[in-house]
């Protein structure tokens, strides 16, 4: 399900974040990265959220039709774009501002951030949506001395995403098992919504814990951690039936 924006539709996961965006109070810039379709960048100029946005994609041919899509709502003038992978065609980037990845696997996630130098670490706020790994990129941004300040879901037909809101920290964070797959301070509607990430969290859990099975990896690190984290997951759903 989209929700209708006057000329674009964003989805909930967009959508999310363009209400923190605009909690947080209007700021002059907003990095968009990897923008796709730049419908994230365009909704926010529209609804007054932000005054300017700049928009970056590795994709040549997906830019050209972010900008078209730009020229189309009027707002040719006040989006940058940039080719290129991650922060790094950013010439003129600007700390203190508010950095948006959406869309893209957690590993993926993960070396975008590495590979853009202190700019990720510049951001106000980094916001991250990763569409699958999520466990991976918590756990990079815990031993890479980034603090997740909270998380809030979304949920898309059967599917629930998790969306990151981050900040550079001193030093690197401490974390459990636990918040490895399930986050810290998550933010949802209602407790059926937890529900539902708690069975889709334990599905994708319970997928990779089968798979170590069948690679005879039943006794490894991981294999032990996951059939923790199983554990502490059913205890949760079971205390949760009414």
């Amino acid at each position: 399900m989209r929700v209708a924006t006057g000329t674009v539709a964003l989805a909930p996961r967009l959508m999310i974040i363009a209400e923190e965006i605009a909690r947080l109070g209007r700021r002059e810039i907003v990095y968009d990265i990897g923008t796709d379709h730049a419908y994230l960048p365009i909704y926010l100029l529209k609804s007054g959220t932000c005054d300017a946005a700049a928009a970056t994609d590795v994709s040549a041919r997906s830019l050209e039709r972010a900008r078209r899509n730009a020229e189309a709502a009027g707002l040719a003038e006040k989006i940058r774009f940039y080719t290129g992978d991650g922060f790094l065609p950013i010439h003129d980037y600007q700390s203190g501002k508010i950095a948006v990845i959406a869309g893209i696997g957690g590993k993926n996630l993960t070396e975008i951030l590495a590979g853009g130098g202190d700019r990720p670490r510049a951001a106000s706020m980094l916001i991250l949506q990763p569409m699958s790994g999520q466990e991976v990129l918590r756990e990079w941004l815990f031993g890479n001395a980034y603090e997740i300040l909270f998380e809030r879901l979304a949920l898309e037909g059967r599917r629930v995403y998790s969306l990151f809101f981050c900040r550079a920290a001193p030093n690197p964070q401490t974390y459990t098992p636990m918040d490895l797959y399930l986050g810290k301070n998550v933010i949802y509607k209602s407790d059926d919504d937890y529900r539902h990430f708690l069975r889709f969290t334990r599905l994708r859990i319970v997928n990779r814990y089968d798979g170590l099975l069948a690679e005879r990896l039943g006794e490894s690190e991981e294999a032990r951690r996951l059939a923790a984290v199983l554990g502490e997951i059913d205890k949760l759903l079971q205390e949760a039936i009414w």
